[in-house]
């Protein structure tokens, strides 16, 4: 994919000078009144111009960036103010690569709102900060300018990412802890209701304990989670081996009922070594990347684990034979895109925060109809000694 691929046509245009910027910023800043209103304003309120520079920021906005004065963020676009990763990456900063595309903070351009009759309409933002690891979901709105300036457009930041927090706790781990607990429930009903031989019962009863498992399971990945983005997660470096892992990620997906009938297998050149890790933190991202391709396979076909030595490193990898849409594949990793519908999934979210924020190493993929899926996670060999 071309991270330099411009989105759209005002992302093509040359930045202005800080000169035009400083004029047009004075400009605003003569209007007293106007000033009050947007720094009144609760949620963020930026004022961009055509080639979507900012001009001006409340006070709302500023504190939440720790800006001492507007000046740390004039000519800047969103993206960069909001040390957007992408946007950092670039060297042509918001707006100017294919993940943009799919960013509502990059589609609020000034032809949208000339040319579309839904101007103001809402869009989502989803912003991964380069260095902080955190993620943001903003609501953004746009609005022309008062006073007649085409140059010029109104743009609101509204914080929802707690909001879309507590939506997917209580789409995913609600709806999933209640299925996995109305499924204890009728097997309980079974084997109190029924008579049934020792052999039966034995297999009711490893249903059973797997269901319990599977339960546990959940509870531990949104505790692990929650820690996580709240920075309470502590490490547990622990001595580990390769091939004893990925034993226990297949044995979890094989013996239980996953709703598929894909299978999981450990690829025969995986290497079995030790290290020193986090074994609960590698193992969620395991869970997580083989449950994602069991999800993305067609019935009755085979994922593959496995790892690899690379360089000083080891590289954990999970595959499935399906391929992702591009438009997917550029929004991997965000915190509020599923793949699964609103609100479902945080799957590739928790396995960047946990292995790169925590465990140190380094989340990727690759997707193509010829090659298949393939998520690997680049694991220090000791934790300890893992640069920051």
């Amino acid at each position: 994919m071309n991270e330099h691929l411009c989105p759209s046509e005002t992302s093509q245009q040359p930045r202005c000078s800080r000169v035009e910027i400083e004029t047009l910023s004075k400009t605003i800043g003569s209007n007293r009144q106007l000033l009050d209103v947007l720094n009144a304003f609760p949620g963020f309120v930026l004022v961009l111009n055509h080639t979507r520079q900012i001009i001006f920021a409340n006070q709302a906005f500023l504190h939440f960036l720790g800006a001492a004065s507007l000046a740390e963020v004039l000519g800047k676009k969103p993206g960069d103010a909001l040390a957007c990763e992408r946007a950092v990456q670039s060297v042509l900063g918001c707006g100017t690569t294919v993940f943009c595309s799919t960013c509502g903070a990059a589609k609020a351009t000034p032809p949208l709102l000339l040319h579309q009759p839904e101007n103001g309409d809402a869009q989502e933002c989803r912003i991964r900060q380069e260095g902080s690891g955190k993620s943001f979901d903003f609501r953004v709105q746009t609005a022309p300018f008062p006073g007649g300036n085409d140059n010029l457009y109104l743009f609101f930041l509204t914080d929802i990412s707690h909001e879309k927090r507590r939506r997917a706790l209580e789409r995913i781990f609600f709806h999933d802890v209640a299925n996995i607990a109305n499924g204890m429930v009728g097997m309980s009903r079974t084997l109190c209701q029924k008579e049934l031989d020792e052999e039966k019962k034995g297999q009711f009863q490893d249903v059973l304990h797997r269901y319990a498992h599977r339960l546990a399971d959940e509870v531990e990945a949104q505790s692990a989670l929650a820690a996580a983005e709240n920075n309470d997660l502590h490490l547990q470096g622990k001595p580990c081996a390769s091939l004893a892992l990925l034993e226990e990620v297949v044995a979890f997906y094989n013996n239980i009922d996953n709703g598929r009938t894909s299978r999981v297998e450990i690829s025969a050149d995986t290497v079995a070594t030790d290290f020193f890790t986090d074994p609960r933190l590698l193992h969620r991202i395991l869970i997580n990347m083989t449950k994602n391709a069991i999800e993305a396979s067609p019935p009755e076909d085979m994922v593959r684990i496995g790892c690899e030595q690379a360089e000083n490193d080891l590289d954990f990898w999970v595959h499935n034979h399906g391929c992702m849409p591009e438009k997917i594949q550029l929004q991997i990793f965000q915190r509020s895109f599923s793949t699964k519908g609103a609100g479902r999934g945080l799957g590739t979210y928790s396995i960047k925060l946990l292995g790169e924020r925590y465990l140190k190493g380094k989340v990727s993929f690759t997707s193509s109809p010829e090659t298949g899926t393939t998520f690997r996670f680049r694991c220090p060999r000791d934790i300890e000694a893992a640069s920051p």
